[in-house]
C-alpha cells in the first residue's frame, strides 16, 4: 500500500458535473447579454433602420463577428472559473445552439416559456452538452498535466 492519493470515479463524476453544469450557465449568461444587447433601443433602431441589401450585409458580416466576440468572451469566463479545456466548449456550444435552431427547438419548446427563456434554455443545454461531450478532453489534459 502507498500513501499517494488516487482519483477516484466519484472525483471525476464530480469534475464532469462541475463542468456542464459551469459550461451550460455561462452559455445561458452569453445569450441572456445579446438578447440584452438586441433588446437595446440603438441596436434595434439601427435594424429598423436598414434596408434589405444593408441587413443582409449585417448579417453576413455580423452574425460571424457576434459569434467571434462570443468565444471571445465565453473563453476568458470559462478560464477564470477554472474550467480546461476552454475550446472544444466555445467552439461545439454555438454550432450545437445552430443545430437546436435548424431543427427549430424553440417552436417545439414554445410552450414551456417565453421566446427568450426558451433560448436561453437552449443556449444552456448547448453549452452543457459541449462540456459534457469534450469531458475525454479534459480528462486527457489532466491526465497530461500531472506527473
Amino acid at each position: 500500500m502507498t500513501d499517494t492519493p488516487r482519483s477516484t470515479s466519484n472525483g471525476l463524476a464530480l469534475k464532469v458535473l462541475l463542468r456542464v453544469v459551469v459550461s451550460a450557465a455561462v452559455g445561458a449568461a452569453l445569450l441572456l447579454a445579446w438578447v440584452a444587447a438586441f433588446q437595446s433601443e440603438k441596436l434595434r433602431t439601427m435594424i429598423d433602420s436598414t434596408n434589405l441589401g444593408q441587413f443582409l450585409l449585417l448579417l453576413v458580416v455580423g452574425l460571424p463577428v457576434a459569434l467571434l466576440t462570443s468565444v471571445m468572451l465565453a473563453g476568458p469566463v470559462l478560464w477564470v472559473l477554472k474550467v480546461r479545456p476552454v475550446w472544444p466548449i466555445i467552439l461545439l456550444g454555438p454550432v450545437l445552439m445552430g443545430v437546436a435552431q435548424v431543427l427549430k427547438l424553440p417552436d417545439d419548446l414554445s410552450w414551456l416559456a417565453g421566446k427568450w427563456t426558451v433560448q436561453a434554455l437552449l443556449a444552456a443545454a448547448s453549452y452543457g452538452l459541449a462540456g459534457l461531450i469534450s469531458a475525454p478532453a479534459m480528462i486527457k489534459y489532466r491526465a497530461k498535466k500531472t506527473p
